[in-house]
This record gives C-alpha cells, sequence and structure tokens, in this order.
C-alpha cells in the first residue's frame, strides 16, 4: 500500500467539479490541494525495452494494481523519488477485473 496524489488531469471530483475542469481553468493542483489517497500496488516489475530514449533514460513496467491507481502519478512519484522527473509515453491496460486482454478478439476477427 502506498499514499498517491491523483494526477490533477483526472475525473475526480474536488468541490463538486472534475479535476480536469479545474485543471483547464488555470487551477493548480496546490491551490485545489488534492490530498493522497492509498492504493495497491501488488507488483511492479523493471522490464527490458527496446525503446530509444533520445539520449535519456527509457524504460517498461509491468504493474499489478488495485482499483484507483493512476500509473501516471505511480512514474511520476518513482521519478521525484530518484530526484529527477520520470513521465509516461503509453499504456497498455492488460487486465481490467474479469476483463484480460489476451483473452480478446481483434475487430477484424469478428464475423457477423
Amino acid at each position: 500500500k502506498i499514499m498517491q496524489i491523483p494526477p490533477i488531469y483526472s475525473a475526480l471530483k474536488k468541490n463538486g467539479k472534475k479535476l480536469y475542469e479545474e485543471a483547464r481553468a488555470g487551477k493548480t493542483a496546490e491551490e485545489l490541494g488534492i490530498e493522497a489517497r492509498e492504493v495497491t500496488i501488488y507488483d511492479l516489475k523493471l522490464l527490458p525495452t527496446n525503446e530509444k530514449g533520445e539520449g535519456l533514460p527509457c524504460f517498461r513496467l509491468d504493474v499489478e494494481c488495485g482499483g484507483g491507481t493512476y500509473i501516471r502519478s505511480l512514474v511520476r512519484d518513482m521519478g521525484l523519488e530518484l530526484n529527477t522527473c520520470a513521465t509516461m509515453t503509453s499504456l497498455v491496460r492488460t487486465q481490467q477485473a474479469q476483463f484480460i486482454l489476451d483473452n480478446t478478439i481483434e475487430k477484424e476477427d469478428l464475423s457477423a
């Protein structure tokens, strides 16, 4: 379990308004007082990558987490813990509840 501050560009509500609406109106996370929430990380693996980071470190993660976890925030927080910055370039959700990506059918393979 970790404490995580949700990203300002999220649909969470603060004072009856969605955070992303407040962000688009120019408000900062500090002004809104977004509070940390407890989330669960069950497993986190560092995976090899073939991607070129254009001179910057580039890595892949495999994260198994509980509901309400923001992966963008997890990556941001990892960068902060390393006294640097970090950002996400892509996200593939491999499972959501009982839905597993490997068990899905491609749109092109559907027949009428």
